[in-house]
């Protein structure tokens, strides 16, 4: 984390600490935790929160075995939902 963009450590400890906070008030299914929610949450830029989670000393709480990296958000994916999007006609009303 030497490059020109990257956070002092101190504001880095911030925003990791911010992250795990964050992570014990959101929903866990099955023990894992979506980084999508952490995102939502905390409202940090993905690469910041993808730095925070690839640390060994981000501390988890009990509940939570694991954090699921890919986000749908960023790539458009769509959540649980199988088939063909339901197209819109746009009709002209007179």
């Amino acid at each position: 984390m030497n490059t020109v963009t990257d956070p002092p450590e101190d504001m880095f400890l911030r925003y990791k600490r911010a992250v795990e906070e964050a992570i014990s008030r959101l929903p866990v299914k099955n023990g894992v935790v979506d980084i999508d929610s952490i995102w939502v949450e905390t409202s940090l830029p993905y690469d910041l929160i993808q730095e925070i989670l690839s640390r060994d000393d981000l501390v988890l709480p009990e509940n939570v075995e694991r954090i699921n990296t890919k986000s749908l958000i960023q790539t458009g994916g769509r959540s649980g939902k199988k088939g063909k999007k339901r197209r819109h006609n746009n009709k002209v009303r007179h």
